[in-house]
């Protein structure tokens, strides 16, 4: 009997309908996304739950669609939980994958209906104690903890995630790497008008400010910024303003074109034309723009993250630590052409040979039948 599938990611209608009026794209609903789309390709039946956005779409792409309640929704959490419950028995699924957002009542629903709870892992901090202790009130603490501890199984990004759920939850899990899309279409001549690019949700971990002053010490050279909002309910007052400082600070630097928010079926083509990509995060999991812009042979320059040191030992870029190495590391693709070029290619092959959809879609299927014996 064919197993059933439902993707717990509230914010991924947008971008299951490649919906030009969105303003934000998570990475965990983006990996939902291509993952949902691939199995259900291959003839998996399969359920997304996502906010109420007003579409009225109740099928795409062979996926079934189940809207709660709008994002802009100030319902008590009570309420919230309400329909999220309803929302999940609705979806009469065996298995039920979270990435993003608080688990909430779903593993309660799976343990109490016999349904398999994944956690599938976004960010290092979600497996941080004392992160997930300040960062939330209590009751989304224990949310937070039980989320993970109460899974079936968690699916992690990189070895350090893996450390910390089998140190910190005691849990096993199981790394399966980021996917992507593997294009069909050359490569464009990379060589003429380099372009510096930075992409990702305007908000205090990113760091974006750092790109702004990075770009001030390359006048020679065009620097493109892409990114919208953070939209979350309970956003700090400081995060709520950063876009608005960071979108007003670009327009004092010459060589640098702000873009705001770009839909993700319209992105591709400024990883295609960029020379490199520039990362300035405090803190992720394994980015997905890593993969978008190696896939197009786009080298990043990262200043604190690289997942498992593999932009270090396969040389797909540089992975930079200080401010002052990300300069030299920057000017250094820039100025060699050759350097620039081996580095893009190193990256398509290795995400040719380790994150495309197809691969990472098999590592699920063989996830969900590993539990076969189980029901």
């Amino acid at each position: 009997m064919q197993r059933k599938i439902c993707f717990v990611a509230l914010a991924s209608l947008p971008i299951l309908s490649s919906d030009d009026n969105s303003k934000y794209i998570g990475g965990s609903e983006l990996k939902s996304v291509l993952i949902g789309k691939e199995l259900a390709r291959r003839g998996l039946n399969t359920s997304f739950i996502t906010y109420h956005e007003g579409t009225g779409k109740k099928m795409i792409s062979g996926i079934s669609i189940i809207e709660t309640f709008s994002p802009h929704a100030n319902f008590s959490m009570f309420k919230r939980e309400l329909i999220m419950w309803k929302s999940v028995k609705n979806a009469k699924a065996d298995f039920y994958f979270q990435a993003s957002g608080l688990s909430g009542s779903i593993p309660f629903f799976c343990i109490l209906h016999r349904k398999k709870y994944i956690k599938w892992i976004a960010s290092n901090s979600d497996l941080m104690l004392n992160r997930i202790y300040d960062k939330y009130s209590v009751i989304k603490k224990i949310t937070a903890y039980f989320g993970i501890k109460l899974a079936s199984i968690v699916i992690v990004q990189n070895k350090l995630q893996k450390e910390m759920v089998e140190k910190n939850f005691n849990k096993k899990c199981v790394l399966i790497k980021n996917p992507t899309i593997i294009p069909n279409s050359t490569v464009k001549n990379k060589k003429l008008n380099k372009t510096v690019l930075w992409v990702g949700t305007i908000r205090n971990v990113k760091q974006p400010e750092i790109f702004l002053k990075i770009a001030k010490e390359f006048p020679e050279y065009k620097f493109i910024m892409i990114g919208g909002e953070y939209i979350h309910k309970n956003l700090k007052e400081q995060e709520k303003e950063i876009f608005e400082k960071i979108k007003k600070e670009s327009t004092t630097v010459s060589n640098l074109e702000f873009l705001g928010f770009i839909p993700h079926h319209n992105i591709r083509k400024y990883y295609e034309e960029a020379s490199i990509l520039v990362n300035t995060s405090r803190m992720e999991g394994f980015p997905n723009t890593f993969l978008e812009a190696w896939v197009n042979c786009t080298p990043v320059v990262s200043l604190n993250i690289d997942p498992d040191d593999v932009i270090s030992n396969e040389k797909l870029g540089f992975h930079s630590k200080t401010y002052e190495q990300m300069i030299i590391d920057i000017r250094s693709l820039l100025l060699n052409d050759n350097l620039r070029t081996e580095m893009g290619l190193n990256a398509k092959k290795y995400v040719e040979q380790n994150h495309d959809v197809k691969k990472i879609a098999d590592r699920f299927e063989e996830l969900i039948e590993s539990f076969g014996k189980k029901f």
